[in-house]
Parts: C-alpha cells; structure tokens; sequence
C-alpha cells in the first residue's frame, strides 16, 4: 500500500521513492545518467493482459466492461519524465512544474508525494 512506500523528507515536503511507486502502479522505471533524468512508463496490468489474449474473450459484453473498467483504472499520466534537481517534468508530453525537485538520496530517486497522486495513481472514478 502507499502507507508502506519508503519517504525521506526534504526542505519540509515528504518525498517518495520513485522505483517503488513505478512497482506499486505498475510503471515502468528507465535512468537516464547524461541527463540525469527518470523516466516512467504505465504499463497497465500485464497479467491480465495476457489471460485475455490467452482465452480470447468469447463475450464481447464482458470485453466492453473490462474496458470500461480499465479507463477508469487509468493513471494520469502515462508517461512521466522527471530530472533530478529541476522543478519542472514531462506528463504525457505536457510540461507540468513541481513546488519540490526530485532527488538522489543513498541511491534511489524521489520526489514529492503530490507526483505520485497526482499522475501515477489510478483515477478512481469516471472521466
């Protein structure tokens, strides 16, 4: 759950660790050291997937109410490119600026929780 991710604090902001929120929401996590970027990709649930590929769907009602269902399971941002010690990230191609820079700290990468929320977590409702 969230609750169990691993933060640090900084400068009064609670910060999250990125390859662990990727893991939690099922991102994808690419470093990028030249420019000393991340970048996270949603890759949806790839077990489920691959079952339906598998069984090939013989309802096609079932089909539209799994899609249904994985709209509004959907992140807002599928992908989401930050750099370490900029304010600024990539969502979706779109430039969004953050109160806080993601950091390096003992390794890993982190940055504000609000991040996570914001573009990483499924929307629960309809759009």
């Amino acid at each position: 759950s969230a609750a169990d991710m691993k933060t640090i604090k900084k400068d009064g902001m609670e910060l999250v660790q990125l390859r662990q929120a990727a893991k939690m929401y099922d991102y994808s996590i690419m470093w990028d050291s030249k420019d000393r970027s991340v970048t996270l990709m949603y890759m949806g649930k790839m077990d489920d997937k691959m079952m339906k590929d598998d069984n090939m769907m013989e309802d096609e009602m079932k089909m539209k109410d799994d899609k249904m269902m994985e709209e509004t399971m959907m992140p807002a941002g599928k992908t989401i490119k930050l750099w370490i010690g900029s304010k600024k990230i990539m969502v979706d191609g779109m430039q969004v600026n953050l109160k806080s820079m993601p950091v390096i700290h003992e390794g890993n990468s982190y940055a504000a929780e609000s991040v996570i929320k914001q573009y990483m977590m499924p929307a629960m409702g309809m759009k």
